[in-house]
């Protein structure tokens, strides 16, 4: 019987660390961290998928496949595992990757792995190695024998398990290409913004009653640009539209200034846009509040650190001392994902953003702590469920890194989340995790240092990471469904102010109210109170789930691949028809309801 097979062949791959805005000569003892961190990283990730699939993972994925799912189970984790290795580690790191798995009843495995160059060479030597096998009885060995009485010979079988590999569908696009599709659908998105049918749709909304008096703002959000060098494999942005922006942002601050005392200035990497958070520091009196999120690449040498923080610093002083006093609250990305470790086309180990990097932003901000505020914006992982989260991963880096500099970093408080999560090493049972810290340099005693983490959606490039590989918020969207809502949990409505005049929503930058330039604050502000989407969907009103099946039938494949509520319904929203047909059916409903009660 002849089967048709799709072969899948070892590949010399590179996964790429993006084109850094600036590069830095790392000693030799943090070059040795960089190449430690590789190889645990790797080496915990390749743990955890073999654990998930051998405890019932692998099973659930074939039994729909074939009849022989539970004998299979062994087998197709480890086939799994071959393309994993594939896809994830750089040919010339494999062999260090697997050394640590290199003894114990699983040794031989490894060996096949290493020795395979398609997946097909690895089932045939599996095999043929039960086949030869003359040992104490093992259940695989038993399996194995099982379905060579059943397919007949070592051909047949071997060409059956790769046809059900291939039914899986797994690992058939590489990163690269999973990337390239998934621009393609961004830009398609940016392209719809203020489209005809959010057009449409914003009408409908200015013909509701004006609300009176409107709120101010609890913060407001600027965009200078949208763009970054890196290629982090969580970020939520892969294509950044090309903005038109205004000559002049001055005339935004002033916008804003008397409606809000707190700013984010964020978009990507602005490290080139610094001017203009230091002249909305100059600009805007009423504001006590600058925070921008910056990746840390401007960091490149202690002095060039100093320097900039000590502009922010400046800014601040150079306040007027009858305006409010202000502070910058300078967050700065920091986790296993901005400082992941990669490797280059030269086949060099780098990482995205350098710990060094980071140890010269945290050793600089304590010298300015009356002006500046540092915090670390951390994404949760496995590690953040207990005190380990400082002790081992990119944390202990640093603090390495900081030692060497003669300084010592010392925790004073950590706080929990305000739920229980499950960690993705131990997904059973929910558990606390450390969402919150504080912390200093032992020279600098008074001059508090921050963290806080936060959980990863699965928007962009996260799109392609497996609901296993990060902590989510999961139970918090199952408690929605099943109608007990998600307690103090809510979906950002504020405003981001882009620098071409788009008014969009901090936690969906798809939702654009607008254009503050050509129709005012006022319209802006209105249409933001108003809005009958924007409300549903700060309050997560499942609602709109029933409004979209009206239109599509894939919301439960969605609900399946959501993380969490934010998730859900950043993704069932990103379409401007639905957009559009939401705020109908909203208010068409507000009008029943009304109706109902007079």
């Amino acid at each position: 019987m002849n089967i048709p097979v799709q072969v899948t062949a070892k590949q010399d791959i590179s996964i790429q660390s993006g084109r850094p805005s600036s590069e830095i000569k790392l000693s030799p003892e943090a070059q040795q961290d960089v190449h430690q961190a590789y190889l645990v990283t790797l080496r915990q990730r390749f743990k955890t998928e073999i654990n998930r699939l051998t405890r019932g993972d692998m099973f659930e994925l074939l039994k729909t496949h074939s009849s022989d799912a539970e004998q299979l189970s062994f087998i197709m984790t480890y086939v799994y595992a071959w393309h994993w290795l594939q896809q994830n580690v750089h040919s010339q790191f494999q062999h260090e990757v697997l050394k640590a798995f290199a003894n114990g009843p699983q040794a031989f495995l490894m060996q096949l792995i290493l020795r395979s160059d398609q997946s097909s060479d690895f089932i045939e030597a599996y095999i043929e190695h039960w086949q030869n096998y003359n040992g104490e009885p093992q259940l695989q060995q038993q399996q194995i024998l099982q379905l060579l009485q059943k397919f007949g010979c070592k051909k047949t079988l071997s060409q059956s398990l790769e046809n059900i590999w291939n039914e899986l569908n797994l690992f058939n696009k590489s990163f690269a290409e999973g990337y390239k599709d998934l621009a393609k659908q961004e830009k398609q998105r940016y392209a719809e913004m203020l489209g005809d049918e959010d057009k449409t749709r914003l009408k409908l909304v200015d013909q509701l009653p004006d609300v009176a008096p409107l709120n101010l703002f609890s913060k407001a959000g600027f965009i200078p640009a949208m763009g970054c060098p890196q290629t982090c494999r969580h970020c939520m942005f892969i294509f950044r539209p090309l903005m038109k922006n205004t000559d002049d942002p001055n005339t935004l601050y002033q916008m804003v200034n008397k409606l809000t005392t707190s700013v984010l200035f964020t978009g990507g990497d602005l490290s080139k846009h610094l001017d203009h958070f230091y002249n909305a520091i100059a600009n805007m009196q009423h504001v006590t509040t600058f925070a921008i999120l910056l990746n840390g690449d401007f960091a490149d040498s202690r002095e060039i650190t100093e320097s900039i923080l000590n502009k922010m610093a400046s800014a601040i002083r150079r306040r007027s001392i009858t305006w409010p006093k202000a502070k910058v609250h300078l967050q700065i990305s920091f986790d296993e994902f901005h400082q992941e470790v990669v490797v280059d086309r030269k086949g060099n180990l780098k990482e995205r953003i350098p710990v060094v990097k980071i140890a010269n932003i945290v050793e600089a901000a304590p010298k300015f702590y009356e002006e500046i505020q540092l915090c670390l914006c951390h994404k949760q992982s496995h590690l953040n469920f207990s005190m380990e989260l400082f002790q081992r991963g990119v944390f202990a880096r640093l603090a390495k890194e900081l030692a060497r500099r003669g300084h010592k970093i010392e925790i004073i408080s950590t706080a929990p989340s305000a739920r229980l999560k499950r960690n993705p090493l131990n997904p059973a049972t929910p558990a606390q995790v450390i969402k919150d810290a504080t912390f200093v340099l032992d020279k600098y005693p008074h001059a508090y240092l921050m963290l806080t983490s936060s959980t990863i959606d699965a928007y962009g490039r996260a799109e392609m990471m497996a609901l296993h590989e990060a902590v989510n918020e999961r139970d918090l969207l199952k408690q929605m469904l099943d109608g007990k809502g998600t307690g103090a949990e809510t979906f950002d409505k504020d405003l981001m102010f882009w620098f071409n005049g788009w008014a969009t929503l901090f936690s969906a930058v798809h939702i654009n109210l607008g254009n503050v330039f050509e129709e005012g604050m006022e319209v802006i502000r209105q249409r933001q109170a108003k809005d009958p989407l924007s409300n549903a969907m700060h309050r997560f009103d499942i609602t709109l789930l029933d409004f979209y099946r009206e239109l599509r039938d894939d919301l439960d494949d969605i609900i399946k691949k959501s993380t969490g509520p934010h998730h859900l319904f950043h993704t069932i929203t990103d379409d401007g028809a639905m957009r559009l047909h939401m705020t109908q059916r909203l208010i068409e409903q507000n009008k029943f309801k009304n109706a109902s009660i007079n």
